[in-house]
């Protein structure tokens, strides 16, 4: 079967991919008096907490600092939420895949999508404050908003696929990118400014460093108010293309016998 053809299939059955994605949303926050809001809440919470202290610790001002850790908490709790709930997809769902022959990429695109719309919802909350304290942002941040969306769903699919297929088949799988998570989290700038990579003699985890390039696509426009530069869509180009063509493989490789480690 040709991608062409897979995609088909996968927007054919595009009614049930979205009732799940609807439904994982009204699970998440259920009897929740305030819904679908904690998904600005939970990272403002966090950012005012890491601004006080960060900002203090490395004398950066607190109104400059705040808005660059938020918009890194975003775009961090994105990329590993896509993950680790990429790493449950078919286990989750054995019942669908037992019953329908669906194809086993909607399941992870059912993360994907569930991760996203908590991040758009995160994103108006970085709007909001970036018309408050920089209106003028907003020039480069509003019509780039939806190309940002694009490119952290179209890389967050296909590491989705990835995790939800060597999720099934070694269980330990998400034990193990907690810590690898956890890691990264520290060697990238996600609160860290690249700055203090660099004075520290490591400015080699900021250059090669395909996170920072991932961030620097929601940071350009809404903090420095200009486009991303052609070194990030470089880095990304070659990120997701890689990732995309091994999540390929594995589908038509694995696809088959998945149902056999469920």
């Amino acid at each position: 079967m040709t991608a062409r053809e897979y995609a088909r299939r996968i927007w054919s059955t595009r009614y049930f991919w979205t009732h799940l994605v609807a439904a994982d949303l009204r699970a998440k926050y259920r009897r929740s008096s305030l819904g679908l809001l904690w998904a600005v809440i939970h990272p403002l919470a966090l950012t005012a907490l890491l601004s006080v202290v960060m900002s203090r610790v490395f004398g950066s001002p607190i109104v400059e600092y705040a808005p660059y850790i938020f918009s890194g908490l975003l775009c961090w709790e994105f990329v590993s939420v896509t993950i680790m709930t990429g790493c449950s997809a078919f286990i989750n769902s054995e019942g669908y895949i037992r019953q329908f022959p669906h194809p086993l990429a909607i399941y992870s695109l059912r993360s994907a999508l569930s991760a996203l719309v908590n991040l758009a919802l995160g994103i108006v909350g970085l709007l909001i404050w970036v018309a408050f304290w920089r209106p003028g942002h907003l020039l480069a941040a509003i019509p780039l908003l939806p190309i940002a969306l694009m490119c952290f769903f179209l890389i967050g699919w296909p590491l989705a696929t990835l995790t939800a297929f060597f999720g099934t088949r070694y269980r330990d799988l998400p034990q193990f990118l907690v810590i690898t998570l956890q890691a990264i989290w520290y060697l990238s700038p996600v609160f860290f400014e690249p700055k203090l990579f660099r004075n520290a003699g490591v400015g080699f985890l900021v250059d090669w460093n395909p996170v920072y390039y991932l961030l620097d696509i929601i940071r350009a426009p809404f903090l420095e108010g200009q486009m991303p530069s052609a070194t990030t869509w470089i880095w990304f180009g070659g990120c997701l293309t890689l990732t995309a063509l091994w999540a390929l493989w594995v589908v038509r490789k694995s696809e088959r016998s998945l149902i056999f480690h469920l």
